[in-house]
């Protein structure tokens, strides 16, 4: 069954012949009248009573027009909504990882809106976005890229831009003697685990890249945790220190919770991280990404 058949059936119920109905779409009433018995042998349903020289339609017939003439009139509704709604809006799929690197792309975003951009925002991991990038499911993404070789984009077709850099620094609880430094030395980290936050461990590279931050001769552990309020209790009570993104954990962390952050000693370049903006190449929102990036 296809809308042809539909709205030739309309058509003959309200011009009452096959000849008229015919006549109105320019084929023939042979034509016509093949269609309609095919539209009943595909319903099931006897639509019309058929005399020599005219048709009456069935009180099945008139209930069913009743039904495709409403559904038709809907159908059109929402294409004509859909077609203004394409040459009035332009949609956007913007994707982040993290909070810290989501927080950026809001105040980018914020200076970008206006009521002509339709905006939707994913929050996945880092292969979800990557995937979703390369089959145009979403149309720009941000993520944390940190260490040596950092993250790796093996799809030709994904364009990756630098958009953010900083250094990232160690949170260590008031209740530490090492919180009064200028600096926090990784030598001395003792015992406690060292934590970075992730909402999915699936992201190896930055593992690796916080497990090399640790100079070889300290023992303690590198740790990913999936609940940012745990990693603050935890650190705020002493029990971890922690990784953050210097520049932008501030949006996301207001409250101070009892925590020094401290630059990491020693560190220089090694410490440093960047935010990356990544699309597809292809993406027909081209135009769109460039203001983002300007």
């Amino acid at each position: 069954m296809d809308f042809e058949k539909l709205k030739m059936y309309c058509k003959v119920v309200e011009a009452g012949s096959f000849q008229k109905a015919a006549e109105s779409r320019y084929v023939s009433q042979r034509a016509v009248s093949q269609m309609m018995k095919k539209l009943e042998d595909e319903l099931g349903l006897k639509l019309f009573e058929r005399d020599k020289n005219k048709i009456f339609v069935t009180p099945v017939g008139r209930n069913f027009y009743l039904y495709v003439r409403n559904m038709l009139q809907k159908f059109n509704v929402n294409v004509n909504a859909l077609r203004y709604e394409a040459a009035s809006q332009q949609r956007l799929i913007c994707g982040y990882f993290s909070p810290f690197d989501g927080a950026l792309l809001r105040e980018k975003l914020y200076h970008l809106i206006n009521d002509e951009i339709q905006l939707t925002v994913v929050h996945e991991s880092i292969d979800h976005l990557l995937s979703d990038l390369a089959n145009g499911l979403v149309d720009l993404a941000t993520v944390l890229d940190y260490g040596k070789p950092g993250l790796v984009i093996d799809d030709p077709d994904l364009v990756s831009t630098d958009v953010y850099e900083n250094e990232m620094i160690m949170g260590v609880s008031d209740l530490n003697p090492l919180s009064k430094s200028a600096e926090f030395p990784l030598t001395e980290v003792g015992d406690l685990p060292v934590l970075y936050y992730m909402p999915e461990e699936n992201s190896h590279y930055l593992r690796q890249a916080f497990l090399s931050t640790l100079p070889e001769e300290v023992k303690a552990s590198c740790a990913h945790i999936s609940n940012i309020e745990q990693m603050q209790m935890l650190v705020s009570l002493n029990k971890a220190v922690a990784f953050y993104p210097k520049g932008l954990f501030e949006y996301v962390l207001t409250d101070r919770e009892h925590i020094s952050y401290l630059p990491l000693s020693g560190m220089q370049e090694r410490g440093r991280y960047r935010i990356k903006l990544i699309y597809n190449r292809h993406s027909d929102k081209l135009s769109l990404i460039k203001k983002l990036l300007a």
